[in-house]
């Protein structure tokens, strides 16, 4: 049999699968969504209590930087999309560089013995350490500043499990398709990406997370608008609740982002059976 008779054969598995079900999507919402975000409520109002803010003053700072701005007449929705923006920016260079250096790595042993220590020397570098660097290398460009710190958060993630993926894939079956008389390039988008795949998607979930860390961490130290640049804002001046407030939609954000990567990665990997009980 050969490789694209073998590719008619699995297909018609693939699409007998399941399709999304309401139902799971439901469950999902309440578990994953609804229940968390009760918890972290209540959590929040033992932090805030312990300041003296209630929660009742953290929902009124939002709305009135919702509805009126900040001391400078930018709305907290400009903010949001100023730091999700940038994020997004700095984490899809990281995935674009990341993933394909990752499947190098993996996959070619000159490549795993050349660049491999070259990655774990780099890696253990905080990614905050970084910015006086990045200070240097952008100088004047803020984008760029803040860019680069996401970029280094969210690279070293997602390129040590992409790496981890790659070299787990089973030898069998990169021996079989060889002997289908698979080439290169059918085994790397067959078999080797598939087989990576939960992995790659994990980084990206880890990586997404420490690039929005980094993100905060660069806007505080330089920006003119953002939610890092808020909560430093506001907590020069004492304004407690506001300080609170930009927390708390930092990890509502990202929360959801990180919900939204979950259905994306349940989508394409439908494949794979959970342990879960």
């Amino acid at each position: 049999m050969s490789v694209s008779e073998l590719e008619q054969d699995i297909e018609p598995r693939l699409a007998t699968r399941p399709s999304f079900n309401v139902r799971d999507f439901l469950q999902l919402l309440v578990l994953r969504i609804l229940i968390p975000v009760v918890i972290l409520l209540v959590l929040w109002q033992m932090i805030a209590s312990m300041t003296g803010i209630t929660l009742v003053d953290v929902v009124n700072a939002i709305l009135r930087l919702t509805l009126e701005g900040d001391s400078e007449g930018i709305y907290l929705i400009q903010h949001i999309f100023a730091s999700v923006g940038r994020v997004t920016l700095g984490f899809l260079i990281a995935a674009l560089t990341a993933i394909p250096l990752g499947i190098i790595i993996g996959r070619y042993r000159l490549a795993d013995s050349i660049l491999g220590p070259v990655v774990e020397a780099m890696r253990p570098i905080p990614p905050i350490a970084w910015i006086p660097l990045s200070l240097l290398m952008f100088q004047g460009n803020v984008i760029g500043t803040q860019s680069f710190i996401i970029w280094v958060g969210a690279f070293f993630p997602i390129l040590i499990n992409t790496t981890t993926g790659v070299k787990r894939t089973e030898p069998v079956h990169i021996d079989s398709a060889k002997t289908l008389g698979a080439n290169e390039r059918q085994i790397l988008g067959k078999i080797v990406l598939p087989s990576a795949g939960p992995e790659i998607f994990a980084g990206l979930r880890i990586g997404f997370g420490i690039g929005w860390m980094c993100l905060v961490a660069a806007e505080m130290l330089r920006g003119r608008d953002g939610l890092g640049y808020l909560i430093w804002t506001y907590w020069a001046v004492g304004r407690t609740a506001e300080v609170i407030s930009g927390m708390l939609l930092i990890g509502l954000i990202g929360f959801l982002i990180t919900f939204a990567f979950l259905l994306v990665e349940k989508y394409l990997l439908r494949w794979r059976q959970s342990v879960s009980v």
